[in-house]
């Protein structure tokens, strides 16, 4: 992602500070939304903007010490500009701070953390269309007693869960440990990469019931072809997610899903990318296990 230096490293006159400075970072996307059977705008319009605000120093011992704040706004459907309403955002909003301290391979992050399970590599593997359509193929969101996104994760327009998380990379190995007493989950994952393949797995153990999860991944690619598997016991609920994608050309780029879980039927989508060089139009379809069709269609960039 292009970042736009804000303050050029600028010295900082405080004994033991080397240099310092604050970057701009950000995305943003606009389409439609189709949801079947929707109460109210079953087509929608949807606009989303994202400005990440990041700050380091450096110490002269070598260590940075690092901020992040997100300014979020979004739109969907005929909400007003300036309100909330559940499960869609509307207007603009602040995140809570992200701040912490990393040194060689090491980073310690406190306060809206990023959290161990969320950051799991090829968990996500599968997305389709704009805006992810429900986001059913991540293996760690069902119909189980604790549905969806029931872990912690960077709150983009709000509170987060003020939890602390240190983060290990080193070479082909992956580590990541969180913890928030406000939650009460602590996580864990580990990875390893090997050539073009990526093998992981996490787990997390929570009061609450439904959360405890355990869940491995593993995923590559081959020429054109790039391939995904997620398994995970959700506490006792298990869920399965085959993913696939297929590159046409130097621009285009099919993406593919199905999912299956304990008790439910099967649940699947298919999407596709193309780049505009400096944007890409997106859009997708699925069906979720209530038989649900959802699609979406737009374009986004980042800058």
């Amino acid at each position: 992602m292009k970042k736009v230096l804000f303050a050029t490293t600028a010295l900082v006159a405080t004994a033991g500070v080397a240099a310092a400075d604050v970057t701009l970072s950000g995305s943003a996307r606009f389409g439609v939304i189709y949801t079947e059977g929707a109460t109210t705008d079953e087509w929608a319009l949807h606009n989303r903007f994202t400005l990440n605000i990041d700050g380091t120093a450096e110490t002269d011992s070598g260590a940075t010490m690092h901020a992040r704040v997100r300014v979020r706004g979004g739109e969907t459907g005929s909400g007003s500009t300036n309100s909330t309403t559940t499960g869609v955002p509307h207007g603009s909003a602040v995140s809570s701070p992200q701040v912490g301290v990393s040194a060689g391979g090491f980073r310690v992050n406190v306060g809206n953390i990023n959290g161990a399970l969320e950051s799991t590599p090829g968990l996500y593997a599968g997305a389709v269309g704009l805006t992810g359509l429900g986001w059913g193929n991540l293996s760690v969101n069902t119909d189980g007693a604790a549905g969806y996104w029931a872990w912690d994760s960077f709150s983009s327009a709000a509170g987060g869960v003020n939890g602390v998380e240190a983060i290990y990379s080193g070479g082909a190995f992956g580590a990541h440990l969180s913890y928030s007493p406000v939650t009460d989950r602590t996580a864990i994952h580990g990875s390893y990469t090997f050539g073009s393949w990526t093998v992981a797995v996490a787990y997390q153990d929570s009061d609450t019931a439904g959360e405890d999860k355990l869940v491995g991944t593993i995923g590559g690619s081959f020429g054109a072809f790039g391939v995904g598997l997620s398994v995970a016991d959700n506490d006792g609920v298990t869920k399965g997610v085959l993913s696939g994608s297929f590159g046409v050309g130097a621009s285009t780029n099919i993406t593919a899903y199905i999912g299956s879980e304990d008790g439910s039927d099967e649940n699947y989508g298919i999407g596709f990318t193309h780049g505009l060089g400096g944007a890409t139009i997106a859009g997708g379809v699925v069906q979720t296990t209530s038989g649900t069709t959802m699609a979406d269609l737009g374009v986004r960039f980042n800058f």
